[in-house]
């Protein structure tokens, strides 16, 4: 049997395949348009998931632990004393009784506790008020150092000759002689009762740290809001306070943990300008100051070294060249 062919039939066969094959390719077209928007959509979901670049602590979890801890510190830190056995300027004896009275007002809404907002204001208020203080009491101490140095021994008094070897001594029995007065003199100092003007300095130092460290723990540890309304205050301190080496230090530290870029390098930029030291003084000696009346000594900023000694810089960090 034969089977007749003609052109007609074959042309409808082709259509019908041609056909075919494009309804199957608009189906596998739409179903990978379908696959890539779920694609996109799922990594959009990841992106807000992960939360704004640089917030790596935005469960807060880091800053709550360490503010658990300093809500004990500031309950055990004594009430600041009276400057009185250093400063008698009515002046300078009400910048310590601002720093008292913000020392009872941070410690009361640290033991609340208040809202983390209202904790860095009063801490960066309790920094600028200690540091004021502590610079007067810094001054006064140095002068007072100084005064106490200056008065030149009578002529034939004992403190006036010069020590003179007895004849014979050996070196040995120098070095033994030495070794006992230097013992004999470390036990006066042990015995001898602390200086009144030192124990309130050095008090006032502590907190200034203290309050420094509590808003580091804001600016390094907390979400990444929390981080940038520290900065803002510690922005506001540096306006009042054009040196402060210890808050430089403190934006250095935080600059360095940081990785959010916008608040990176904001810290970044303000830290060397929060640690060069007052334009116009430069020492005209070990200590001294030429803008200072002659045989007063300016004290070193808190924290800080006196001049010539090696500074040592932090642990992983470069000194600093100012």
């Amino acid at each position: 049997m034969s089977h007749r062919f003609t052109t007609g039939s074959w042309l409808g066969n082709v259509g019908v395949l041609l056909l075919a094959t494009s309804l199957g390719g608009a189906v596998a077209c739409s179903k990978k348009k379908q696959e890539d928007a779920k694609a996109e959509a799922a990594k959009d979901k990841a992106e807000k998931d992960k939360g704004p670049q640089g917030d790596r602590y935005k469960d807060g979890q880091r800053l709550a632990g360490a503010l658990k801890d300093w809500s004990k510190r500031w309950s055990d830190t004594a009430d600041l004393p009276g400057c009185e056995p250093l400063l008698k300027d009515a002046a300078e004896l009400e910048l310590c009784k601002t720093a008292a009275a913000a020392l009872v007002t941070m410690k009361a809404a640290v033991a609340k506790p208040e809202p983390e907002a209202t904790q860095i204001h009063l801490a960066a208020e309790l920094a600028f008020a200690t540091e004021a203080a502590s610079e007067k009491l810094r001054n006064a101490s140095m002068e007072k150092m100084q005064q106490e140095h200056k008065a030149p021994a009578s002529p034939g008094s004992a403190a006036g000759k010069p020590a003179i070897p007895p004849v014979g001594s050996s070196a040995k029995a120098r070095a033994l002689g030495s070794a006992g007065k230097l013992g004999e003199k470390l036990k006066d100092l042990q015995a001898a009762p602390t200086d009144p003007g030192m124990q309130v300095m050095q008090a006032y130092s502590r907190v200034n740290r203290a309050s420094l460290r509590y808003l580091s723990q804001f600016l390094q540890f907390g979400p990444l809001p929390t981080r940038n309304t520290t900065f803002t205050e510690l922005e506001g301190l540096s306006k009042r306070k054009e040196a402060w080496p210890a808050l430089g230090r403190t934006l250095r530290e935080a600059a360095m943990a940081e990785n959010d870029p916008d608040l990176q390098g904001k810290l970044k930029a303000l830290a060397p300008k929060m640690s060069r030291r007052s334009q116009g003084v430069v020492p005209a000696g070990p200590g001294m100051m030429p803008n200072l009346p002659p045989g007063r000594m300016q004290a070193p900023p808190t924290g800080e070294l006196p001049p010539g000694h090696p500074a040592t810089p932090p642990r992983g960090e470069a000194p600093a060249t100012e």
